[in-house]
């Protein structure tokens, strides 16, 4: 709270741990400026502790506010990280005494960090290696407060492609942009486990379970990460396809729905989904292939259906239809085997236009999967409307 905030800064000040610094934030870049252009560290040179009481009052007089600063007294901290083992630290090197009470009345980070994690009993605290020269001072502030300061573990920072660095900023590598792009939280866990880890072997893909086994900070490398979409993808891919049906049409569903993306019977969409469970990679990958349940298909290859053959294939099939039995997979292969002495092309110059026909691509899922599920009324609407393209 900030009750207790206050009485924290008021006990640092009354032990002279701490003190008021009326030395301006002008000033302060100013003696930074200097020691950079005299080749010493742009450290802040605790003038501020040192001012006497007419000095101060001066200051006072012209308005100037003062921070609170924290007195480093010891400078040289060492520490063991999780990470990257034993580390030395020389604060009179890296910043001097430093602010933990802005001139506004706000306690910085540091100070508020401090408090949060001492009263919270924190044990071990892991974090990016940005926060690494940040770590003396909260060891310091955390002793000084009576907190027995946590262990730290700081990990390698991860990259983009280009070599920037990931940010919360970006927005397509937020939590949320992963949600609406369709992946699986276990899927993601996975990749992002793999940054900066290895579990000793080949193996990549981990259940959320197997993952609090075999992983460990002990192989945790120090090495930067680069983070790769297309590699996340195949992680989220093998999650995917791990998945047993009725859990892949259930998660997959929900992400339709949940992102607006039901455009037809959702009985329909229900059906079709598993055809998909080996082609897709994030979830958001399903609209495009769901545009197949469309009645007014765009055509990849009209040609196709165009053609002598095309045009002998389609008509009939229309012969066909009223005839064909069975249920599932097999209605198609009977429908394909009463076909095949009907027409005179074989192979793929008879599947392609049957394939363009009901599906309106090239490629895609099997045939015989996508019949039963479009049924008879819809396949032979198909073929009508193919054989006036």
């Amino acid at each position: 709270s900030v009750d207790y905030e206050i009485k924290r800064q008021t006990e640092l000040l009354e032990e002279g741990k701490a003190y008021y610094c009326y030395v301006t934030e002008e000033e302060t870049e100013e003696s930074k400026r200097l020691a950079r252009l005299e080749k010493r560290p742009p450290r802040f040179d605790n003038r501020g502790r040192n001012f006497s009481k007419d000095e101060i009052e001066l200051r006072k007089a012209r308005g100037i506010k003062p921070t609170i600063r924290f007195k480093v007294e010891n400078p040289k901290v060492s520490m063991t990280d999780m990470v990257r083992g034993e580390v030395h630290f020389n604060l009179d090197e890296m910043v001097g005494d430093f602010v933990i009470v802005r001139a506004d009345g706000n306690p910085t980070f540091h100070l508020a960090v401090c408090i949060d994690d001492g009263l919270m009993k924190v044990t071990h605290v892991i974090r990016g290696e940005d926060h690494l020269s940040n770590t003396p001072k909260h060891i310091l502030l955390l002793e000084a407060m009576g907190f027995k300061p946590p262990i730290y573990g700081h990990l390698s920072l991860i990259f983009g492609p280009g070599g920037e660095p990931l940010s919360k900023r970006l927005g397509d590598v937020s939590v949320r942009e992963f949600r609406k792009k369709g992946y699986l939280p276990e899927g993601l866990c996975n990749y992002i486990a793999m940054l900066g880890w290895s579990p000793g072997d080949n193996k990549e893909i981990f259940t959320w379970e197997e993952l609090q086994q075999v992983f460990s900070m002990e192989r945790v490398n120090k090495s930067s990460s680069i983070y790769d979409p297309h590699k996340l993808d195949w992680v989220n891919g093998e999650h995917l396809r791990a998945l047993k049906p009725e859990e892949f049409v259930a998660k997959s569903f929900k992400w339709l729905k949940d992102n607006g993306q039901i455009h037809h019977d959702e009985n329909l969409v229900k059906q079709i989904l598993p055809v998909f469970h080996d082609n897709i990679e994030r979830f958001d990958q399903l609209p495009e292939k769901l545009v197949i349940l469309n009645d007014d298909l765009h055509y990849e290859a009209k040609d196709q259906l165009q053609s002598e053959d095309g045009k002998e294939i389609c008509r009939a099939a229309l012969e066909l239809l009223p005839t064909v039995t069975g249920e599932g997979e097999a209605m198609y292969e009977n429908f394909v085997n009463a076909l095949k002495p009907k027409v005179k092309a074989k192979g793929k110059h008879l599947f392609m236009p049957l394939r363009i026909a009901l599906t309106g691509k090239a490629h895609g899922p099997e045939l015989k999967r996508i019949f039963p599920v479009l049924g008879i009324s819809k396949v032979k609407a198909r073929f009508e409307r193919a054989l006036t393209c």
